[in-house]
């Protein structure tokens, strides 16, 4: 029996499907559950959905390479298949996130960092074709979108995979190694800022992260630095926000003049 990912059992399916069957599976399970009832079953539906997706666009993209790109890695035939392998480490690292992803962890840098070690200490990465294949897959789920959790696994991986040393490591894995690339470039920029600026600016991305809106005051004080972010560091941005976010903030400053006018009227 074909060795089948949790995040594509979790959603029902093999592990063939493409991300046009994983959205149709998401939209299917997503029906059958009662968000504000089981929050935490919606948090491990999406962070299947999540993983299924960033494994299928990372799948699909070793079928139809870009021209240019590298070839297939060959079978370390004396260590095991990677692909199975890999597919070891990522059951490891998806079983990890529910546990990860909870408020007060997510920005652990230490708790992140012991658990991606731990998964590369692991005998199974040390077939280098499966230990490659499992870092494309990380660069994928970060390039998919921000998270929980992801501004801090990003700067994690980075010193784990030695992207920032090795650019060339990233820039293997088409666009989504790319836009990667691009984010940690622009990562070690925004922490080169004076602490006074760099603490204001990480305090906009952290309300940016809350479930809950600022205040009006509070938004309109933080819009001028997140547009400045977002000119200067705009990768990086991509990858520790929600852009969905970034949008709703962007129609709540535009409203609030006029919300501000009729309560002094």
């Amino acid at each position: 029996m074909p060795h089948t990912l949790p995040c594509f059992s979790r959603l029902g399916l093999g592990k063939d499907a493409d991300a046009r069957a994983v959205r149709r599976a998401y939209a299917r399970e997503l029906k059958q559950i009662d968000q504000e009832r089981d929050a935490a079953g919606f948090q491990h539906l999406r962070e299947a959905y999540e993983m299924a997706l960033a494994w299928a666009a990372y799948a699909a993209e070793r079928i139809m390479p870009t021209p240019g790109a590298r070839q297939p890695l060959l079978p370390d035939l004396e260590r095991g298949d990677p692909q199975h392998l890999c597919d070891l480490a990522i059951a490891q690292f998806g079983a990890a996130l529910p546990q990860l992803t909870q408020a007060h962890l997510a920005g652990d840098d230490a708790s992140w960092r012991r658990e991606l070690q731990r998964i590369l200490d692991d005998e199974a990465m040390v077939n280098v074709c499966a230990r490659t294949l499992f870092e494309e897959v990380m660069a994928h789920l970060l390039a998919a979108g921000w998270k929980p959790g992801h501004e801090t696994l990003l700067p994690v991986a980075a010193s784990l995979f030695d992207w920032t040393g090795d650019r060339g490591r990233l820039l293997r894995f088409g666009a989504a190694g790319a836009l990667v690339d691009s984010a940690i470039a622009e990562l070690a920029l925004f922490n080169a800022q004076g602490q006074q600026e760099l603490a204001r600016r990480r305090r906009v991305l952290a309300r940016l992260r809350e479930p809950a809106q600022p205040g009006i005051d509070q938004l309109m004080q933080d819009m001028p630095w997140l547009d400045q972010m977002l000119e200067r560091f705009p990768n990086m941005v991509a990858l520790v926000v929600s852009l969905d976010t970034v949008d709703d903030w962007r129609a709540m400053a535009v409203r609030a003049p006029l919300q501000q006018a009729r309560g002094h009227g």
